[in-house]
């Protein structure tokens, strides 16, 4: 088995020494054997071991849960990292789905506000009342997941295939329902819902002696959204 000292396991796996120090005082890499001189000396399995992480790292795993998926590692069967390193995976693309979300919910915000800048006439001096004083609005996008989507639109499909009348207002459209308690409760959840990933929507549902009525509004550069959804 060959060895190494620090600076040519540093070379060899693309770590630097201060990082491979690191690792030691974490647990990542077990205490090295020493010289008489008292140098440092690794041997292949560290530089397996560092080949392992390094690959964990650029998965963007954090470094207990690779410490975790290192415990498991060098206990020798593939069976318990690989299920582990599934669930870890798993974990991840929901976290980073989350955040793409987010980030193109910021994003359209942003392209929102530009557009408004670019249609308010400068004042006189810069500060409260002038374009630059703008508030970050809603934004006109769906943050729900992608793989959620289609749920969520046969959700409202099933729902507006309901509808028995229809008429536009000045902001959006009134769908009317027959009276079912069902048909309100339903309404009512998929509303709350529909809130969370677009916020750009507003809901209100009224009752009276003609049946349950679902006002939707939206601002203007939303109507397509809304008509696309609702019909």
């Amino acid at each position: 088995m060959s060895s190494y000292r620090i600076s040519e396991l540093a070379r060899r796996s693309g770590f630097a020494p201060s990082t491979l120090r690191y690792y030691e005082s974490v647990g990542l890499l077990p205490d090295p054997d020493r010289t008489e001189a008292g140098h440092r000396v690794y041997d292949d399995i560290a530089l397996e071991r560092l080949g392992f992480i390094a690959r964990a790292k650029q998965m963007g795993l954090a470094l207990d849960d690779i410490a975790e998926l290192v415990a498991l590692w060098t206990d020798g069967p593939c069976a318990p990292v690989q299920e582990r390193l599934q669930v870890l995976l798993e974990e991840k693309v929901a976290d980073v789905r989350h955040q793409l979300s987010d980030l193109n919910g910021f994003a359209a915000q942003l392209d929102h506000l530009r557009s408004s800048l670019a249609s308010i006439e400068p004042g006189d001096r810069c500060g409260p009342g002038c374009g630059c004083d703008t508030e970050l609005s809603d934004p006109i996008v769906c943050t729900l997941p992608t793989d959620a989507r289609d749920d969520r639109l046969a959700a409202w499909t099933d729902v507006v295939g309901q509808v028995v009348e229809r008429e536009a207002t000045p902001s959006g459209m009134r769908l009317r329902f027959n009276a079912d308690p069902k048909v309100v409760s339903t309404i009512a959840d998929l509303a709350v819902r529909e809130a969370e990933c677009c916020a750009f929507f507003s809901f209100t549902i009224t009752v009276d002696g003609r049946g349950v009525w679902l006002a939707v509004d939206a601002p203007p550069d939303g109507r397509l959204v809304l008509e696309a959804l609702f019909g």
